[in-house]
């Protein structure tokens, strides 16, 4: 990312990005004291956990068993949440969704577990953007070579399979219509510095000016990311 670092603050500094409004959601339930909180997909690191601290009674769950030891984090599937009904009053999800099987069965425990008027926020790539394309249609060795030649052996994060089952504005207005006990709170489409050509400075500019484009033609369905936050609807 450093060749492109000035391209990325020369036209994103008045951008606010995905990550940034998610924290700001979760800023706002912490200070409204809607504990706890569920990092649903927290990563091996708990990382999200980590930043907000103890005080934010955030709890981190994840697959694996080579988990945070030193921050609230458990192993799980978040197709059979072990927390009882009614639980949280807030659940939020960062880059989890497009790798989900059975993504309705998620939001079906993510509703179990939180309380009436409870909301879960979460943030996806859209199934639409060309990055999300592209990686739909190659192998995941190929994913994981792209990530080491363009970030490095070190790269911050893992890859997995993408499956894109629940990564579209349409899925979700779709829950929220049929009687799974769902509002839309918001549902928006998000602007992203096109990080995946950060090798080529040429292609880099190429993709911020079609993100550019998007955005102002307000073409939700081709935007790089989706944040969603869905209410549980009171009885």
């Amino acid at each position: 990312m450093k060749r492109v670092n000035d391209l990325v603050c020369k036209y994103y500094a008045d951008v606010t990005l995905g990550k940034e409004l998610l924290s700001n959601l979760i800023q706002e339930a912490i200070g409204k004291k809607q504990f706890p909180i569920l990092d649903a997909g927290c990563g091996r690191h708990g990382n999200w956990v980590r930043r907000f601290g103890p005080d934010a009674h955030v709890i981190g769950m994840d697959l694996g068993s080579d988990l945070a030891s030193d921050v609230p984090v458990i192993s799980g599937d978040l197709g059979n949440i072990p927390f009882r009904d009614e639980s949280f009053s807030f659940v939020f999800s960062r880059s989890v969704f497009e790798h989900l099987a059975k993504p309705a069965e998620v939001l079906k425990e993510f509703h179990r577990i939180l309380k009436p008027g409870g909301r879960c926020a979460i943030l996806t790539p859209n199934r639409y953007d060309y990055s999300s394309i592209v990686a739909a249609l190659t192998p995941q060795a190929f994913h994981e070579f792209f990530v080491r030649r363009v970030y490095g052996e070190t790269a911050a994060y893992d890859t997995y399979p993408v499956l894109y089952r629940a990564n579209t504005p349409g899925y979700f207005r779709k829950v929220a219509s049929q009687k799974a006990g769902w509002k839309i709170v918001q549902l928006s489409g998000l602007r992203h510095y096109p990080a995946n050509f950060a090798f080529s400075r040429i292609l880099f500019l190429l993709g911020i000016y079609f993100d550019e484009f998007i955005a102002k033609m307000k073409w939700t369905a081709l935007q790089p990311s989706l944040l969603i936050v869905l209410e549980k609807r009171r009885s």
